[in-house]
């Protein structure tokens, strides 16, 4: 069995680049795994588009009530 290891700062391309001013125990949230002198962009979530007919009679019925 293999163990997984524990992320550290010392993993992190802020930390190992020298631009973290940080002192924690733990990754911090800005956290960005170093890899080969390049920063990494954050995962992010897929977007679900939403009907444009559904936004646009909301914001009708929003403005007629102000």
């Amino acid at each position: 069995m293999s163990k997984l290891r524990e992320v550290t700062c010392k993993d992190c391309y802020f930390s190992r680049e020298g631009l973290c001013a940080l002192s924690l125990e733990a990754p911090c949230p800005t956290f960005r795994h170093h890899s080969v002198g390049a920063l990494t962009p954050p995962r992010q979530p897929r977007l679900v588009p939403r009907p444009l007919g559904q936004v646009v009679a909301q914001h009708l019925v929003a403005g007629h009530a102000a």
